[in-house]
């Protein structure tokens, strides 16, 4: 079983004013976090998706660049763009960008759930679920296909059609705190103090 690992880096960054992905927490680009874990857990091959604009501020020679068709289609479009151009990989580890708290550890207790009998293994907090944090077969592919040809583009409405198992996961797990806005680097400054392994 191959499992590659997908950073999703083609967003707009509205919200934050440039492309967040290429700010610094710690001495790292937001987005390395992501493909750290990566690293860590061996998957491969290592791909971003991100877009024409932004591809060439990517520093990695071991990773695989892939740019988007139409770029700001949203994270089901780009999901299904790296499924359909990799053939060397049966499950795809998705992480946005934007998620600097991400550990190998709980990269590693999420692979621990992979199971050919599901479409998808999602984290769950309470009622919260975590789709830019998963893992998906690449079976779905014609379902993505289908669901971009039918205009629907939220990551719901794949789920909806996936058997997934969902990985209960603590309401206060830091690793799916993300960066969206400037006001959210006083939050992260004083949460990396505490980061660390995995704890369910």
């Amino acid at each position: 079983m191959k499992i590659a690992g997908i950073v999703l880096a083609g967003g707009q960054s509205s919200r934050y004013g440039k492309p967040k992905m290429f700010e610094k927490l710690d001495s790292q680009f937001l987005y390395q976090y992501s493909l750290q874990a990566f690293k860590k857990n061996a998957l491969k091959p290592l791909i971003i998706s991100t877009n024409a604009s932004l591809s060439p501020q990517f520093i990695e020679k071991d990773v695989r660049i892939f740019i988007e068709e139409l770029p700001h289609q949203g994270p089901l479009f780009a999901i299904h763009h790296v499924l359909s151009k990799t053939t060397d990989a049966d499950w795809f580890f998705v992480l946005a960008s934007d998620m600097p708290y991400i550990t190998e550890s709980f990269v590693k207790m999420m692979l621990s759930f992979v199971d050919d009998t599901y479409d998808a293994i999602v984290p769950k907090q309470s009622d919260k679920i975590q789709p830019l944090a998963a893992l998906y077969h690449r079976s779905i592919l014609h379902k993505t296909e289908k669901l971009l040809q039918q205009h629907k583009r939220s990551m719901k409405s794949l789920l909806d059609q996936l058997s997934v198992y969902y990985v209960p996961v603590s309401d206060d797990e830091q690793a799916f705190i993300n960066i969206n806005t400037l006001s959210d680097w006083p939050q992260s400054t004083n949460t990396l103090e505490n980061k660390g392994d995995y704890h369910d």
